[in-house]
């Protein structure tokens, strides 16, 4: 039973366009769920709008139907004006699990120290001129209190929503695969 063919589409939604990206992966999963030979669906995303549509066809042949088709064109035509896209494709059911598209480490570093370094900055200059006698444990325990709360609910989830185009792109830009689950012909 290790036939099939598993694709694994990572789109990134584009700021702003959260809503009509959930309604257009409805639309898409109940088109897909309709062809032959379609046999699972998986949706995987967070909260940054990085999202993994993952669709397991039973052979290529039944795949390479449903990519050929014009619902599915004017589909990812409408999906790729909300979402910037990475395919993969492999072969078999073993793969089903395989998800990829992650961020790279160095950019979330980037990100994370523009966003610690300024407020850290004018959180510490104003506790000192607030207190001035304050011991150094309490003055790092208030400001790394009040930094961390900020980052978690507030800076963060910001910052990540406006650069996530730019965080989940890949370093080199890859080639197109043709009609692919995710891409444009």
């Amino acid at each position: 039973m290790d036939r099939g063919v598993t694709v694994v589409v990572t789109r990134v939604v584009r700021p702003g366009r959260e809503d009509e990206f959930d309604r257009w992966v409805a639309e898409f999963e109940a088109a897909v769920r309709k062809r032959e030979g379609h046999l699972a669906s998986v949706r995987l995303r967070d909260d940054q709008g990085l999202n993994h549509l993952v669709h397991l066809f039973d052979d290529q042949e039944h795949l390479a139907a449903w990519e050929r088709s014009a619902q599915r064109d004017l589909l990812i035509a409408y999906g790729n004006e909300l979402s910037d896209v990475r395919r993969t494709t492999a072969d078999g059911l073993h793969s089903w699990f395989t998800v990829t598209g992650t961020t790279r480490r160095w950019k979330s570093f980037v990100l994370t120290w523009l966003a610690v370094y300024p407020i850290l900055l004018v959180l510490s200059s104003f506790i000192k001129w607030a207190a001035p006698g304050l011991p150094q444990p309490a003055l790092l325990a208030i400001s790394s209190c009040t930094l961390t709360a900020l980052l978690t609910w507030v800076v963060l989830p910001w910052v990540g929503r406006r650069a996530r185009p730019w965080l989940f792109r890949p370093a080199r830009p890859e080639a197109r695969e043709p009609a692919g689950l995710g891409s444009r012909r």
